[in-house]
């Protein structure tokens, strides 16, 4: 751009090159500048000339705006109207990085430590200036300029390395933490939802880093097609993601609700392959720790599958926050280490009717922790006896104070299988030696597998089901109909009973769709020669409908409830 006192200028903001200011308002002195710094830097800079203060701090306005980088101005001292000292500390506060050169024959010395004190004033060159010098002294404040550019731009890659998720671009957790904690600072209320993502690990596992990256952009493109007008959102982990909402909680909760069920239904496609994303969603509004407030509710809602959330989404309460969940664990994990090395890991007892019959003819047996008087479900340790490895001393004290208890009587009984026992190779042998000792015969237990554990994980997991049937006991799958449910399952397990789910069996009176699925179960387990036991059989009309459908067995607190001893007398249900 060519300035001079008529104003005409043409000025192409839009040019990348940076810009060389000169201000001086002698044009004589102020042309024959511009044209020695364009012979030494026009190729890489711009080199742009004002005749005067006010025109220079338009220039500066207009390049500011248009994001160009000005490196150096330099500056006269004696110019009528805002003099030399005053206009480089006005542009000190728009352009601090800017390095600015007085070049006067006539400042005084006051003026110059104004410009030092209140301009960061680069250098000083007198009037008239040795050439070879100015070049010098431009070179050297470019240089340092782009030195601390450089530093900038490393220390801004730092920042969106500290603050954004590398693969996905999002802002991650650090990031939600500041916006959170300026939120508090205001006594601003939120709502956040956080979102886990539960088949993470399989599916990196079975296909790979590469194809999960892929399926996890689709599941955020997904996100925040429904949610991203309303709410910001954070990729705080791998697997999970924050969601902090722009409305109120009426206008969040519907929409959060309609993504939740938007994954239930829908399918995410990658590499040709459909999956369904499984997501534990908890929320929490408020102003005060809010994270730590939506990660406790998320970490209990992880842990208890069996709550029936509204919406399938779990809203953090204080109740949740009388005692840190993570020190409910800690003290928990003592509570269990305790009861393993003392041997207050004891076995309770629910009966198992005929519904030929009536009566009772065998017990599940079933893991309880017994403390001051205390009676802890497996609910409540058994996820943290998987995650500290204490699961597997559970099983074989569980067993031996079960076979001591049946050795006495002639009911049969079943034992519920974990992972840990299937991938023992040498179980089996284990358990044949313990029955020989205590005397049972093996035809009268039952080792019952959850449907829902993915044996296809482990091929060794069937050669172990296939050494328990080899020694004469029987094998159960639990809770059959809730996830992993197929033919080709019932082949390579071969069961001896199918254990129906106890949600098919609490639906049959008021859900025909239920009714129908049972009976199919129950068609499907007497084809392949296995016989059927209803699960949480809790009225006589529950009792009655199962028994109708020709299903053998019934299992629930219309019964009994689980119980410390085997009970003395029999028990029978129907005459």
């Amino acid at each position: 751009m060519e300035a001079n006192r008529s104003g005409e200028k043409q000025l192409n903001p839009t040019e990348s090159m940076p810009v060389i200011l000169c201000v001086d308002d002698e044009l004589i002195l102020l042309r024959g500048l511009k044209e020695q710094l364009k012979l030494a830097f026009g190729q890489e800079y711009r080199v742009e000339a004002a005749d005067s203060a006010e025109l220079a701090l338009s220039i500066i306005e207009e390049y500011n705006r248009a994001g160009v980088p000005i490196p150096v101005v330099i500056s006269d001292q004696v110019m009528p109207g805002i003099r030399g000292d005053e206009f480089l500390i006005r542009t000190q506060k728009t352009n601090p990085d800017t390095r600015k050169i007085m070049l006067t024959g006539q400042a005084s010395a006051d003026s110059v430590g104004n410009a030092l004190n209140n301009a960061k004033l680069y250098r000083y060159l007198s009037k008239p200036w040795d050439s070879r010098d100015l070049i010098l002294t431009v070179q050297e404040a470019i240089r340092s300029f782009e030195a601390d550019r450089s530093l900038f731009e490393l220390n801004r890659k730092l920042e969106d390395a500290l603050l954004y998720n590398r693969d996905s671009g999002l802002p991650n957790l650090e990031y939600l933490r500041r916006v959170l904690e300026e939120r508090e600072l205001r006594g601003e209320d939120s709502v956040l939802a956080l979102v886990r993502i539960e088949s993470t690990s399989l599916t990196t596992k079975h296909f790979g880093v590469s194809l999960y990256k892929d399926l996890l952009r689709k599941f955020l493109d997904s996100m925040n097609s429904m949610l991203g007008k309303i709410a910001d959102i954070f990729h705080v982990y791998e697997d999970e993601v924050a969601i902090l909402s722009k409305v109120s909680e009426e206008r969040f909760l519907p929409h959060l609700i309609a993504f939740k069920i938007l994954l239930r239904s829908d399918y995410l496609t990658t590499e040709g392959i459909s999956f369904r994303i499984n997501t534990t969603i908890a929320t929490a509004n408020g102003c005060k720790d809010l994270y730590y407030k939506a990660r406790l509710a998320l970490v209990r809602a992880s842990q208890d599958k069996s709550e029936d959330f509204a919406g399938g989404i779990l809203e953090y309460s204080e109740k949740m926050d009388e005692q840190d969940l993570y020190q409910i664990n800690i003290n928990l994990g003592k509570r269990l280490n305790n009861a393993i090395h003392s041997g207050n890991i004891v076995p309770y007892f629910q009966g198992i009717v005929d519904n030929s019959t009536g009566k009772v003819e065998k017990f599940e047996c079933l893991a309880r922790i017994v403390e001051d008087g205390k009676v802890y479900a497996p609910a409540s340790f058994i996820y943290l006896a998987k995650s500290t490895g204490m699961l597997r001393m559970i099983t074989p004290i569980l067993f031996e104070k079960v076979l001591k208890t049946f050795s006495r009587s002639e009911y049969g009984f079943s034992v519920n299988l974990s992972e840990t026992e299937l991938e023992s190779g040498s179980f089996p042998k284990w358990v044949a030696s313990r029955l020989a000792h205590h005397k049972i015969e093996p035809a009268r237990v039952t080792f019952e597998i959850l449907e829902t554990m993915s044996l296809r994980e482990n091929p060794d997991h069937f050669k172990v089901i296939s050494g328990l049937k080899e020694i004469g006991c029987s094998i159960a799958i639990d809770d059959f109909g809730v996830e992993h449910s197929n033919f080709s399952r019932l082949l390579e397990i071969q069961p001896d009973f199918i254990k129906i789910d106890g949600k098919f069996i609490q639906s049959l009176g008021k859900n025909r769709t239920a009714f129908i699925l049972t009976s199919a179960i129950t068609e499907l387990a007497h084809r392949i020669g296995a016989k059927v036991v209803a699960e949480f059989v809790g009225t006589r009309e529950e009792f009655e409908a199962v028994r109708s459908l020709g299903i053998e067995f019934s299992q629930g607190y219309y019964i009994m409830e689980p119980r410390s001893e085997i009970p003395s007398s029999t028990i029978k249900i129907i005459d």
